[in-house]
Protein backbone atom coordinates (compact mmCIF):
# COMPACT_ATOMS: atom_id res chain seq x y z
CA UNK A 1 0.00 0.00 0.00
CA UNK A 2 1.45 3.21 -1.04
CA UNK A 3 0.70 6.55 0.76
CA UNK A 4 -0.83 9.48 -1.59
CA UNK A 5 1.70 12.18 -2.76
CA UNK A 6 -0.49 14.73 -0.55
CA UNK A 7 -0.54 12.14 2.70
CA UNK A 8 3.39 12.66 2.30
CA UNK A 9 3.59 16.00 2.28
CA UNK A 10 1.08 16.62 5.14
CA UNK A 11 2.99 13.99 7.12
CA UNK A 12 6.58 15.85 6.46
CA UNK A 13 4.63 19.27 8.00
CA UNK A 14 3.13 17.32 10.66
CA UNK A 15 6.36 16.34 11.82
CA UNK A 16 8.29 19.65 11.04
CA UNK A 17 5.68 20.68 13.20
CA UNK A 18 5.93 18.13 16.18
CA UNK A 19 9.57 18.41 15.93
CA UNK A 20 9.75 22.37 16.36
CA UNK A 21 8.06 22.22 19.76
CA UNK A 22 9.99 19.66 20.63
CA UNK A 23 10.17 19.12 24.46
CA UNK A 24 10.40 16.52 27.35
CA UNK A 25 12.82 17.32 29.53
CA UNK A 26 12.84 20.23 33.00
CA UNK A 27 15.86 20.57 35.21
CA UNK A 28 15.72 21.74 38.95
CA UNK A 29 17.70 23.09 40.78
CA UNK A 30 17.42 24.56 44.55
CA UNK A 31 18.99 26.06 47.59
CA UNK A 32 18.05 24.68 50.78
CA UNK A 33 19.30 26.27 54.05
CA UNK A 34 19.36 24.30 56.94
CA UNK A 35 18.24 27.44 59.07
CA UNK A 36 15.13 27.43 57.25
CA UNK A 37 14.76 23.41 57.88
CA UNK A 38 14.49 24.42 61.56
CA UNK A 39 12.69 27.09 61.02
CA UNK A 40 9.23 24.99 59.21
CA UNK A 41 9.85 22.00 61.59
CA UNK A 42 10.28 23.88 64.81
CA UNK A 43 7.17 26.35 63.85
CA UNK A 44 5.38 24.13 62.02
CA UNK A 45 5.03 26.92 58.90
CA UNK A 46 5.59 26.91 55.26
CA UNK A 47 8.96 29.07 53.75
CA UNK A 48 8.94 29.58 50.27
CA UNK A 49 12.53 29.54 48.87
CA UNK A 50 13.72 30.33 45.09
CA UNK A 51 14.65 27.81 42.54
CA UNK A 52 15.97 27.92 38.74
CA UNK A 53 14.34 25.76 36.56
CA UNK A 54 15.44 25.02 33.06
CA UNK A 55 13.20 23.54 30.38
CA UNK A 56 13.83 21.82 27.23
CA UNK A 57 12.84 23.29 23.59
CA UNK A 58 13.18 22.97 19.82
CA UNK A 59 14.98 26.54 19.64
CA UNK A 60 15.21 29.69 21.73
CA UNK A 61 13.78 31.31 18.50
CA UNK A 62 10.74 29.68 18.59
CA UNK A 63 7.36 31.40 20.22
CA UNK A 64 7.73 31.32 23.68
CA UNK A 65 4.92 32.50 25.22
CA UNK A 66 2.54 29.84 25.43
CA UNK A 67 4.96 27.51 27.54
CA UNK A 68 5.80 30.65 30.00
CA UNK A 69 2.49 31.03 30.36
CA UNK A 70 1.37 27.51 31.04
CA UNK A 71 4.55 27.25 33.52
CA UNK A 72 3.83 30.19 35.93
CA UNK A 73 0.91 27.96 36.56
CA UNK A 74 2.89 25.35 38.25
CA UNK A 75 4.56 27.70 41.14
CA UNK A 76 4.39 29.85 43.58
CA UNK A 77 6.06 32.34 41.42
CA UNK A 78 7.38 32.51 38.04
CA UNK A 79 9.97 34.74 36.15
CA UNK A 80 11.61 34.14 33.14
CA UNK A 81 15.28 34.43 33.12
CA UNK A 82 16.18 33.31 29.34
CA UNK A 83 16.61 30.66 26.60
CA UNK A 84 20.76 29.43 25.92
CA UNK A 85 22.20 26.01 24.62
CA UNK A 86 22.75 23.66 27.25
CA UNK A 87 26.09 21.55 27.71
CA UNK A 88 24.16 18.45 25.46
CA UNK A 89 23.73 20.88 22.62
CA UNK A 90 19.53 21.42 23.66
CA UNK A 91 17.88 24.53 24.24
CA UNK A 92 16.88 25.58 27.43
CA UNK A 93 14.32 28.15 28.67
CA UNK A 94 15.42 28.66 32.44
CA UNK A 95 13.35 30.57 34.56
CA UNK A 96 13.15 31.67 38.38
CA UNK A 97 10.56 30.03 40.56
CA UNK A 98 9.76 29.77 44.57
CA UNK A 99 8.72 26.37 45.97
CA UNK A 100 8.01 25.56 49.80
CA UNK A 101 9.25 23.59 52.12
CA UNK A 102 6.75 21.83 54.39
CA UNK A 103 6.46 19.64 57.31
CA UNK A 104 3.60 17.69 56.48
CA UNK A 105 2.62 16.47 53.04
CA UNK A 106 -0.97 17.49 53.04
CA UNK A 107 0.53 21.12 53.50
CA UNK A 108 2.56 20.43 50.88
CA UNK A 109 -0.14 19.33 48.44
CA UNK A 110 -2.35 22.11 49.16
CA UNK A 111 0.48 24.48 47.77
CA UNK A 112 -0.17 24.14 44.30
CA UNK A 113 3.22 23.78 43.76
CA UNK A 114 4.59 21.40 40.82
CA UNK A 115 7.75 20.75 43.18
CA UNK A 116 8.64 21.04 46.54
CA UNK A 117 10.49 19.96 49.51
CA UNK A 118 9.64 18.20 52.87
CA UNK A 119 11.15 17.88 56.12
CA UNK A 120 10.44 15.70 59.08
CA UNK A 121 12.05 14.27 61.94
CA UNK A 122 12.49 10.99 62.91
CA UNK A 123 14.26 8.79 65.88
CA UNK A 124 17.33 8.74 63.93
CA UNK A 125 17.59 12.34 62.62
CA UNK A 126 16.02 14.90 60.55
CA UNK A 127 15.06 13.71 57.16
CA UNK A 128 14.80 15.62 53.99
CA UNK A 129 12.41 15.00 50.81
CA UNK A 130 11.96 16.30 47.30
CA UNK A 131 8.17 16.52 46.51
CA UNK A 132 6.38 16.13 43.25
CA UNK A 133 2.39 17.13 42.79
CA UNK A 134 1.65 14.14 40.68
CA UNK A 135 -1.84 15.87 39.60
CA UNK A 136 0.13 18.70 38.53
CA UNK A 137 3.46 17.00 37.23
CA UNK A 138 0.33 14.59 34.64
CA UNK A 139 -1.50 18.42 33.94
CA UNK A 140 1.89 19.64 32.68
CA UNK A 141 2.66 16.16 30.90
CA UNK A 142 -0.31 15.86 29.22
CA UNK A 143 -0.26 19.52 27.70
CA UNK A 144 3.53 18.72 26.62
CA UNK A 145 2.15 15.58 25.19
CA UNK A 146 -0.38 17.37 23.06
CA UNK A 147 2.81 19.87 21.59
CA UNK A 148 5.22 17.29 20.79
CA UNK A 149 3.90 13.71 20.95
CA UNK A 150 6.28 13.22 23.82
CA UNK A 151 5.79 12.94 27.93
CA UNK A 152 7.74 14.47 30.58
CA UNK A 153 10.03 11.95 31.91
CA UNK A 154 12.00 12.92 35.26
CA UNK A 155 14.17 10.03 34.55
CA UNK A 156 15.84 12.38 31.72
CA UNK A 157 15.69 15.22 34.28
CA UNK A 158 18.29 16.49 36.90
CA UNK A 159 17.61 17.49 40.42
CA UNK A 160 19.54 19.55 42.15
CA UNK A 161 20.24 20.41 45.39
CA UNK A 162 22.82 23.23 47.30
CA UNK A 163 22.51 22.45 50.78
CA UNK A 164 24.17 25.61 52.67
CA UNK A 165 24.70 25.33 56.42
CA UNK A 166 24.24 28.16 58.30
CA UNK A 167 24.22 26.43 61.44
CA UNK A 168 26.51 24.99 63.31
CA UNK A 169 29.03 22.11 62.63
CA UNK A 170 26.60 19.10 61.91
CA UNK A 171 26.54 15.53 59.81
CA UNK A 172 24.79 15.19 57.04
CA UNK A 173 23.82 11.72 55.73
CA UNK A 174 23.17 11.77 51.80
CA UNK A 175 21.30 9.16 49.96
CA UNK A 176 22.72 7.36 47.03
CA UNK A 177 23.54 10.17 43.82
CA UNK A 178 26.07 12.46 43.07
CA UNK A 179 27.82 14.83 45.42
CA UNK A 180 30.14 17.29 44.65
CA UNK A 181 30.44 15.47 41.66
CA UNK A 182 31.20 12.75 43.31
CA UNK A 183 29.29 9.55 42.43
CA UNK A 184 27.75 7.68 45.81
CA UNK A 185 25.74 4.27 45.81
CA UNK A 186 25.39 3.97 49.68
CA UNK A 187 24.13 6.32 52.39
CA UNK A 188 27.75 8.31 52.90
CA UNK A 189 28.46 10.30 55.49
CA UNK A 190 29.39 14.00 55.07
CA UNK A 191 30.73 16.51 58.03
CA UNK A 192 29.73 20.06 57.66
CA UNK A 193 31.02 23.27 58.93
CA UNK A 194 29.08 26.41 59.39
CA UNK A 195 29.10 28.17 55.83
CA UNK A 196 29.59 25.08 53.65
CA UNK A 197 28.20 24.00 51.00
CA UNK A 198 26.96 20.32 49.90
CA UNK A 199 25.40 19.96 45.65
CA UNK A 200 23.36 17.07 45.60
CA UNK A 201 22.01 15.57 42.59
CA UNK A 202 19.47 12.83 42.46
CA UNK A 203 20.25 9.53 41.05
CA UNK A 204 18.24 7.73 38.06
CA UNK A 205 16.32 5.68 40.43
CA UNK A 206 15.32 8.56 42.94
CA UNK A 207 13.88 10.64 40.11
CA UNK A 208 11.64 7.55 38.99
CA UNK A 209 10.24 6.76 42.91
CA UNK A 210 9.88 10.97 43.18
CA UNK A 211 7.49 10.90 39.91
CA UNK A 212 6.06 7.40 40.80
CA UNK A 213 5.49 8.10 44.14
CA UNK A 214 5.47 11.64 44.62
CA UNK A 215 8.44 11.84 47.09
CA UNK A 216 12.37 11.16 47.17
CA UNK A 217 14.70 11.20 50.25
CA UNK A 218 17.65 13.72 49.56
CA UNK A 219 19.68 13.76 52.61
CA UNK A 220 19.20 13.47 56.57
CA UNK A 221 20.80 15.55 59.63
CA UNK A 222 21.85 13.03 62.26
CA UNK A 223 20.28 13.29 65.20
CA UNK A 224 21.70 15.51 67.99
CA UNK A 225 23.23 17.58 65.57
CA UNK A 226 21.57 20.76 65.55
Amino acid sequence: MFLHIKNIKSLFYIIIFATSLSACKIDFEGDIYTSDLMDVLENRTQIDIPMIVSFQVSSCDEDLYDLHSRLSDYFLEYSYIGCEVGNDFMSYVTSRVRVPINSSQDDFENTDSLIGYLVQEFDDGIYVYTMLNQLSFDMLSNYVESQTFQSLDLSESSLIVNVHNDLRYLNLSVFPGFVDGDPTVYVEDYEMEKRDILTILNSDSSAAHLQIYGWSPIFYIQNNQI
